[in-house]
């Protein structure tokens, strides 16, 4: 099997032994890596070059479109935010796009096989599961270099403490996708029994077949890094950008971890930490203009890597083409999740807007720029790794509806919504009616960021208000009539509560490299219905 040298994944180990041109490239890049380390600046620029995630952007040059770093994008597709933009006058722009995020949109049991039915996605499959662990595999050396790191002085001490804090709290961040992507969610009964992802904490090269940790087992090692993150940053001066992690940020994502764990407490705890460290809320009533999500916004606390997803669903925003045609999304925001602002909520013209699309006025994202004036130009803020203040609200206001505080629920909820909505911000419910309102509150608050599909999976298996969905997304396939892509026929896929598919398979690359790791078992998934372009409803087609 090919092992593309740059990717410095765990379960490369056993093929080192077995092939000498793949064992030579992978140690040497290793050593080169370690071989830099000798203060701890080093170590510093090693944790924001090689742990960290890069920066995207949409880019023009020669005129040909490109697009760097989608990082995570895919989280946007698998949930209920978007629906394909189905055109019968032509062909949206970017639909390409599809054809790499079709197998995870409509939920096929093999995300490396293409609308057409062929298998040409091995590497976009593997890309999401190799990116995790090779940013693990570079947290897994800082770690182990501090040993190799002399502080000469105290500001020398403080890095190292900040160094170290960072890192364990990217570590736990990349395990905890992972195991939300390839493992079954956290359910308290069942955790320690169902497969995960395999652990690896050590820098150090194995020769052994790996296997698949527990859930739990992995959800403990993401709080332990919490823990030693929180140790390292708790009496660490806040740091200057958004780029270095704070203690807040920390706050904030153990209260999440706890959330998905439904350790209630612990993430009010949490919550209410952050938030006695930074209660900050951008004011969006009445917002007119602009991106709300960047690090100029105080409400951030802290982003690793940057976002393009907005130009792979819109790539010319309200742009007209050499032949005098407007530009139309590939992907639009969903009828759902639209329909959950209402008029006078400031987000529904700051998240999202219906201007982009000049003619037909399709709803599009607009959280972070992807204007055709800021091509070129690196994005400051993640769409999927980014911390804000306004999750603390959601977090605490969720954590003690749970516990039936549902007082104290709704101040924090209402005190959120005061600073997003013109009327009705007051919220008082209890019960099941209130998490059912926060949940809902997270959807309208935290779109676009990553959170959605992970949601989806935690509330199936929630212990009190379990809350299940039916998903259904459409793929349509266009063919030339006079020059033009027309629409031939759309089909309509389904996503049933509790299918399989909320759980992603181990790709098909890992698979074969290392049986040991095992598969994750994924229905087979055909259209239920396919409607031609010249028929008014559709026949069903099972």
């Amino acid at each position: 099997m090919h092992i593309t040298k740059h990717i410095n994944t765990f379960f490369v180990a056993a093929l080192l032994l077995m092939a000498s041109s793949c064992s030579s490239d992978f140690l040497k890049e290793y050593s080169q890596d370690l071989s830099r380390v000798k203060t701890v600046t080093d170590l510093n620029e090693l944790l924001m070059g090689d742990c960290t995630l890069p920066l995207g952007e949409a880019k023009i040059q020669y005129s040909m479109y490109y697009l760097n770093n989608p990082n995570y994008a895919v989280l946007h597709f698998m949930g209920d935010e978007l629906q394909e933009n189905i055109s019968t006058s032509g062909k949206p722009d970017m639909m390409s796009q599809a054809s790499t995020y079709f197998p995870f949109f409509c939920w096929q049991r093999d995300a490396w096989v293409n609308f057409e039915g062929k298998g040409t996605l091995v590497s976009s499959e593997a890309k999401y599961w190799d990116l995790a662990y090779k940013k693990i595999g570079n947290c897994n050396m800082v770690i182990d270099a501090e040993k190799n790191v002399t502080c000469d002085n105290d500001g020398d001490r403080a890095l190292l403490r900040h160094v170290m804090g960072e890192t364990h709290y990217l570590r736990a961040t990349y395990y905890f996708t992972l195991v939300n992507l390839y493992g079954k969610p956290y359910a308290p009964a069942t955790a320690s029994a169902t497969p995960g992802v395999p652990i690896k904490t050590s820098a150090n090269v194995e020769d052994k077949d790996y296997v698949r940790a527990s859930v739990a087992e992995v959800y403990d090692q993401i709080t332990a890094d919490l823990d030693e993150a929180e140790n390292d940053l708790k009496d660490v001066t806040a740091p200057q950008t958004v780029y270095h992690v704070g203690i807040e940020a920390v706050y904030v994502f153990r209260s999440r971890v706890e959330l998905f764990m439904q350790n209630w407490q612990k993430a009010a705890d949490y919550a209410k930490l952050a938030l006695e460290q930074d209660s900050y809320l951008q004011n969006l009533v009445g917002w007119k203009t602009g991106y709300p999500i960047s690090s100029d916004n105080k409400e951030v606390v802290y982003s690793n890597g940057a976002s393009c997803f907005g130009n792979i669903v819109f790539p010319y925003p309200g742009r007209k083409n050499s032949y005098g045609s407007v530009y139309s999304p590939a992907f639009e925001v969903s009828d759902h999740l639209v329909s959950l602002f209402a008029a006078d909520d400031g987000r529904r013209s700051a998240y999202i807007t219906n201007q982009d699309d000049v003619n037909s006025h399709l709803w599009s994202y607009h959280k972070i720029n992807n204007s055709t004036a800021h091509f070129n130009v690196y994005n400051t803020a993640s769409d999927v790794f980014c911390i804000r203040t306004a999750e603390a609200y959601l977090n605490l206001a969720e954590a003690y509806a749970q516990l039936g505080q549902d007082g104290e629920a709704c101040q924090w909820l209402s005190r959120l919504r005061a600073a997003r909505v013109a009327s009705n911000a007051t919220v008082s419910l209890q019960g099941e009616a209130l998490v059912r309102f926060i949940r809902e509150e997270r959807e309208r608050e935290l779109c676009f960021e990553g959170h959605r599909w992970f949601d989806l999976r935690r509330y199936m298996v929630d212990e009190k208000y379990p809350q299940t969905t039916t998903i259904v997304h459409t793929m349509s396939a266009y063919h030339i009539v006079d020059y033009v892509d027309v629409r031939q026929y759309t089909n309509y896929y389904r996503l049933e509560p509790n299918d399989n598919a909320y759980t992603l398979n181990i790709p098909k690359d890992v698979r074969d490299f290392q049986p040991s790791i095992g598969s994750n078992p994924r229905p087979d998934r055909k259209y239920f219905k396919q409607e031609l372009a010249s028929e008014e409803g559709g026949d069903d087609d099972m």
